[in-house]
């Protein structure tokens, strides 16, 4: 997996053909560093683990494909609904309970506690 690192996009600015980051602007608790980075996969996943087991809610940075060589970054806030399984996939649901994800590991590209 390839590093992908854009600049944070303001909702004033149209979004460009390439990928581009929607940060949470109403959350100031965010560490603003993280919206950039890619965290290992080991690290997701213990993290992805952890949080299930304390129930604990999490911001999360997550990769879409859109197309051939787009993808969009997506920061959500929620709690995990399952553990890392062995074809290393996971459930994600939104804290309003609207959308669940179920999400390849390599699609998580970052995790914060929320």
């Amino acid at each position: 997996m390839q590093n992908y690192i854009y600049p944070v996009s303001n909702n004033n600015e149209t979004p460009s053909k390439k990928a581009y980051l929607r940060p949470l602007s109403s959350v100031q608790s965010i560490n603003e560093a993280i919206l950039d980075k890619v965290m290992p996969i080991h690290q997701v996943v213990r993290f992805a683990n952890q949080a299930f087991e304390n129930h604990t809610p999490v911001y999360v940075v997550i990769e879409e494909k859109q197309g051939p060589k787009s993808y969009t970054r997506t920061l959500v806030w929620g709690k995990f609904n399952s553990r890392v399984t062995p074809k290393r996939q996971v459930m994600f649901t939104t804290a309003d309970k609207k959308v669940t994800y179920l999400l390849n590991i390599s699609q998580i590209l970052a995790i914060q506690l929320g």
